[in-house]
């Protein structure tokens, strides 16, 4: 989200001065706007409202680098059958990943995301990007994970990609579900640029209720992925 903004954007909540530069773009455009972290200390009504609005959108798309954001638009993709595109920088410049999964076409995104977890750890080579932390600073987690502007915008660019292939419809331009995309020489990335295409096998269901759901039930999606109770 950063990467759209710029000075101009100082001093403003950043879910604010996204709208406002969509809006630059498109007058017209319909911006609804939620300033809830996912899975945080958050009323159980807002949550709700909030996993409910994101389910009744075309396409889900998580840029947040945090697992439990990703868990809970996962598990609302897959309960909505609503197609998802995720993407992770690795810290360091090394590279990142882009990934999609579509219902009924590709794995739901929590199985995706194990499999592509398991690609990476089969290498020969350690995977030297292999989650540790997280990219705020905490001084209890030891120093945090570097991932410059640049890297960011390329990985960022490439997760667009897959996102207005699957928005245009009819047959896909992409014929993997996922592709790590290397940055510098490092891991088994030979070059920078060196692109591996990540082939998906189908697993699990997707769900077949596509009906909007409850308070009780999105408590429930929030205490199968977090581990703790909602109230």
């Amino acid at each position: 989200m950063r990467n759209e903004l710029d000075a101009l954007a100082i001093g403003w909540h950043k879910v604010d001065a996204l709208a406002d530069r969509i809006q630059q773009i498109v007058a017209d455009a319909d911006v609804v706007t939620r300033k809830v972290t996912l899975g945080g200390q958050t009323s159980a009504i807002a949550m709700d409202s909030t996993l409910e609005l994101i389910g009744d959108c075309d396409l889900i798309i998580d840029a947040t680098a945090n697992p439990t954001s990703f868990n809970l638009c996962a598990g609302t993709s897959k309960r909505n059958r609503k197609p998802m595109v995720w993407a992770e920088v690795f810290g360091g410049g090394i590279g990142g990943i882009v990934a999609r999964a579509r219902p009924d076409t590709e794995p739901p995104p929590l199985d995706a995301r194990n499999q592509i977890t398991k690609w990476c750890e089969d290498h020969d080579i350690p995977w030297e990007a292999a989650p540790q932390g997280r990219y705020e600073a905490n001084p209890d987690n030891g120093p945090p994970f570097i991932a410059d502007d640049a890297d960011v915008s390329v990985i960022a660019a490439h997760a667009t990609r897959l996102a207005i292939d699957i928005l245009q419809g009819g047959e896909t331009s992409f014929p993997y579900s996922a592709y790590a995309i290397g940055l510098k020489k490092a891991w088994i990335f030979e070059a920078p640029f060196d692109t591996w295409p990540i082939d998906l096998r189908s697993s699990g269901a997707w769900e077949s209720n596509t009906s909007a759901a409850s308070s009780e039930v999105i408590g429930g999606l929030m205490s199968e992925l977090t581990g703790e109770k909602t109230s």
